[in-house]
């Protein structure tokens, strides 16, 4: 027997697919700094990538989008969350200050705006079973913005929405979950792009289908987005600088010791 998660979140897919067979925008845009500018929101690149980024799965392939939303058409305190994996290399730590995804968004079209941006960043997520919570926290106004990125597919346009000025947040080496959702005020609905990787940056590059869906409006508690028939990859992605190791700030330390020590001996 199908769930409410399988049936309502399925149908709702099917039909931007339908629709997208009608009302296709080709990847073939023209940018310029008019029409990178939506109702007042900026765009300063033609692709999905923000500067700064460490991590990103890539732009959107024109194909789909999952549903990825919290208090707006589905009503107030309903959201959506979809969870992709990204990786630290082996022998970095990041430093993190901003987490984005893509997103085909009506907030705005509907009447609406995006009030805030949730996010988090998880380890072991597996079906049924979040994992740990790393980081996360509810981006307000003045540390947060959605840019123009696409003019979209489906009747809808992309945005990204950036969760930005983040502090503290450092990560060793290892397989993470991110999630970056837009708050509305109750208009619209919100989808992250899937991709194919186009423009990636790190590892994975939008190609391993290991992304999770939560969302307490289609009962879905971390399951595969394979369930309900997306078994891809979204458009999301990670901001910060690389943290030397350990190892090499005591080299920089040991460096700047024997220029000391050459400097008196030179006296």
């Amino acid at each position: 027997m199908k769930n409410k998660y399988y049936s309502v979140s399925r149908a709702g897919l099917l039909a931007l697919t339908l629709t997208a067979a009608f009302a296709f925008t080709t990847a073939a845009f023209a940018y310029t700094p008019a029409a990178s500018d939506v109702n007042g929101l900026a765009r300063v690149t033609s692709d999905g990538v923000l500067p700064g980024s460490l991590w990103y799965n890539g732009d959107l392939n024109h194909v789909n989008g999952l549903a990825n939303e919290n208090s707006d058409g589905l009503g107030a305190g309903q959201y959506a969350h979809v969870f992709d994996d990204f990786n630290v290399p082996t022998g970095q730590i990041w430093n993190i200050t901003g987490v984005y995804s893509n997103n085909y968004m009506s907030y705005v079209s509907s009447g609406g705006t995006t009030t805030a941006v949730e996010w988090s960043i998880r380890q072991g997520i597996v079906n049924g079973n979040g994992g740990t919570l790393i980081a996360g926290g509810t981006a307000g106004p003045g540390n947060f913005t959605v840019l123009f990125h696409n003019a979209g597919d489906f009747g809808f346009t992309e945005f990204s929405v950036n969760a930005q000025n983040l502090s503290g947040i450092l990560l060793a080496s290892g397989t993470y979950f991110l999630n970056v959702t837009p708050i509305g005020n109750g208009f619209g609905r919100s989808f992250t792009s899937d991709t194919s990787g186009a423009g990636c940056i790190g590892n994975p590059c939008g190609n391993n289908g290991n992304a999770f869906f939560d969302s307490n409006f289609f009962g879905a508690n971390y399951q595969p987005t394979s369930v309900q028939g997306q078994p891809g990859d979204f458009s999301m992605g990670v901001q910060g600088t690389v943290v030397p190791e350990p190892a090499t700030w005591a080299l920089l330390g040991l460096g700047t010791l024997l220029v000391a020590v050459r400097r008196r001996r030179s006296a």
